[in-house]
């Protein structure tokens, strides 16, 4: 055993211990915020891999986000260096991606699809789509794009073109929605495309239609982990079932029912409850708190104690940090201004070295805004932290593009945005639709007519990207080395441009770290589709500032901690939000959002400052009930 295991195995909790040391079977363990979830999720699989030295089989373990899955290989390599190889750690559609790459031809569907990371993309295919079948003298029209939203319900929770009809009380709209969905669907194979939804979707029908494939899966990996599987969705849970079958079970699932804040997702206290139902798990809880102060752990369990979507008999979080002190405060202000103003001066006051362990948090990203500019206003580095899905320099849209169109030559929507980035890039006023056409009467592939109108400009910028394109047609098998010199000269074409560099660098920089994740997930080099598929399925913000203060809508901030969190917007109609106290709202709606505010007040390590103002927009606010459900000691709310 590695000196590192031994240790982390040592540090370990006696519940957690028992966990980590489980062998054979299903497990559920029910992990509430700052008890180790990941520690123990990460020693379990080192301990495997370690015990398995001389055998071949791989673990499997299937995270929410991607940040947690690098973070997961990260800490299993520093446990077992060398062993992490014997693993795959990733999300779901990674998961699904990887699957369908290897078998998906059984479906119909090539090795090399790509990922339609974008709804505008996705948009655009079925409109296309569209239009060719009603040229072709089907009655659609192009406008009956709105009906991708319906589709991404169905295909979310699994339903075929072929039984959509029977989902709707209207037949005649159920036929019409089966139309388009079908013709949507025809769309994504011809062109050899997957989108989100379809990656969940294809790998359970692989497993459903052909059980030796999910036998296979089970050979190779006879041990599975989920993480946070409370935000699973009810497609990605019967993508469990499906691949488990009948008599697998050793399904390793960590959760917390206090944390389930992706309901509109379709994660629900159901799921747990179904995965104790079907796969009968043998139950660990963790719930040494190690992470928050005692108070802060007390007015958690008292909030959280109003839910009832729990599992019964649930114990409180314990306390296990000593009481240093003040660690709760309350603040009220008389508007929404002054809440910003407020916070912004408090955080200013506490100096630098504070702002890069700082975090506020709000229940939507309107109410940050304001704050995020107070600080700024004050002298004070700051930023509100979201996803970023697509890269947002025209350097990085048009190099992941290019890549795309020589991988897929005839897909016109890829060729569409690299044509419109490069003009860009370099100033210059080519046509897609025109080179087109030009194209199909000339007999060369759209990358290939591309770029010799680019080269025939006179434009230097036009040339060099003209040159990459054309030793990608030549050579797609020098892809790597052209990449490598792309990510030196690529950047530099941002230089002129006011705005455009800053974002070119941190595109750069998130290309590079989704690159380095990507051949650390695979344990080697990608091939040009992999690294595609790869980077459509992260996400592409560059790492935070240092120096800076970081702001969160709630969901964002889930999993993270800092040593000082602000809660804002502590008042009836912002947390909980307007729509949960609605006389038609259900009770869920409410207790989820309790569960947001559960969320936000444990990401704190040291402090806790809660605050409210007694007007938003105009409106007279009353204080949130979570205020009065955390039972605060009144010389706090004072």
């Amino acid at each position: 055993m590695t000196k590192a295991l031994n240790e982390a195995l040592e540090r370990l909790s006696l519940t957690q211990r028992q966990a980590v040391e489980w062998e054979e079977g299903a497990a559920l363990v029910l992990a509430g915020p700052g008890v180790g979830k990941t520690t123990v999720l990460t020693a379990r699989i080192a301990r495997i891999l370690e015990s398995s030295r001389n055998r071949n089989f791989r673990i499997l373990a299937l995270t929410f986000t991607t940040k947690a899955g690098d973070e997961m290989r990260s800490r299993v390599d520093e446990l077992v260096p060398g062993l992490s190889e014997r693993t795959v750690i990733g999300t779901f559609h990674a998961f699904c991606a990887q699957v369908l790459r290897q078998h998906g031809s059984h479906l119909g569907i090539k090795p090399d699809f790509a990922v339609y990371d974008q709804d505008s993309d996705r948009e655009e295919l079925l409109k296309d789509a569209l239009r060719a079948a009603a040229e072709k003298g089907q009655s659609v029209s192009s406008d009956e794009v709105r009906w991708l939203r319906t589709i991404d319900r169905l295909r979310s929770n699994l339903v075929s073109p072929a039984k959509t009809a029977g989902h709707f009380r209207d037949e005649e709209m159920g036929l019409r929605a089966s139309l388009v969905y079908s013709i949507y669907e025809e769309a994504l194979r011809a062109r050899n495309i997957m989108d989100f939804n379809g990656l969940i979707l294809d790998t359970c029908r692989l497993a459903h239609q052909m059980p030796a494939v999910a036998a296979r899966i089970r050979q190779s990996y006879p041990y599975w982990m989920i993480d946070e599987f409370q935000d699973t969705s009810p497609a990605q849970f019967r993508l469990v079932r499906f691949l488990a079958g009948d008599d697998f079970r050793n399904v390793f699932a960590v959760a917390d029912d206090d944390q389930i804040i992706y309901q509109w997702a379709g994660a629900s206290y159901r799921q747990i409850v179904a995965f104790r139902d079907r796969f009968k798990p043998e139950l660990f809880q963790l719930v040494e708190n190690r992470r928050c102060p005692p108070a802060v752990v007390q007015i958690a369990n008292n909030l959280i104690a109003f839910n009832s979507d729990r599992t019964p008999g649930k114990a409180p979080l314990l306390a296990t940090k000593p009481d240093d002190g003040p660690a709760i405060h309350f603040r009220t202000y008389g508007t929404e201004a002054d809440e910003a103003t407020g916070i912004a001066a408090e955080i200013a006051e506490a100096g630098l070295k504070t702002w890069p362990h700082t975090a506020v948090l709000g229940r939507t990203r309107a109410i940050l805004t304001p704050v995020v500019e107070a600080l700024r206003t004050a002298g004070v580095k700051a930023a509100i932290v979201t996803r970023r899905d697509r890269f947002i320099s025209p350097q990085f849209v048009w190099l992941q593009a290019c890549l795309d169109q020589g991988l897929r030559p005839t897909d016109r929507q890829v060729f569409i945005a690299m044509t419109n980035a490069a003009n860009l890039i370099a100033g210059i006023e080519l046509d897609a639709s025109l080179l087109e056409a030009e194209a199909e009467g000339a007999g060369h592939s759209l990358l290939e007519h591309w770029a010799h109108a680019a080269s025939g400009l006179g434009n230097d910028i036009a040339g060099k990207l003209a040159q990459f394109a054309y030793r990608l047609v030549q050579t797609r098998s020098s892809w790597r080395s052209l990449v490598a010199e792309a990510l030196v000269w690529l950047p530099e074409t941002a230089a002129s441009s006011e705005g455009v560099e800053s974002d070119a660098a941190d595109d750069k920089a998130a290309w590079e770290i989704a690159t380095r994740a990507i051949r650390a997930e695979k344990g080697g080099d990608p091939d040009l589709a992999e690294l595609l598929q790869g980077i459509a399925l992260r996400p592409k913000e560059p790492p935070p500032d240092p120096d800076s203060v970081r702001l969160f809508t709630i969901h964002s901030a889930k999993g993270l901690e800092f040593e000082q969190v602000w809660v804002m917007g502590m008042a009836e109609t912002v947390l909980p939000s307007w729509q949960s106290l609605q006389p038609k709202a259900s009770p869920a709606e409410l207790e989820e959002e309790r569960r947001n505010c559960f969320v936000a007040i444990t990401r704190t390590k040291r402090t806790l400052t809660l605050t409210r103002a007694e007007k938003y927009r105009g409106w007279v606010k009353k204080p949130s009930r979570f205020l009065e459900e955390m039972k605060l000691p009144e010389e706090i709310q004072r």
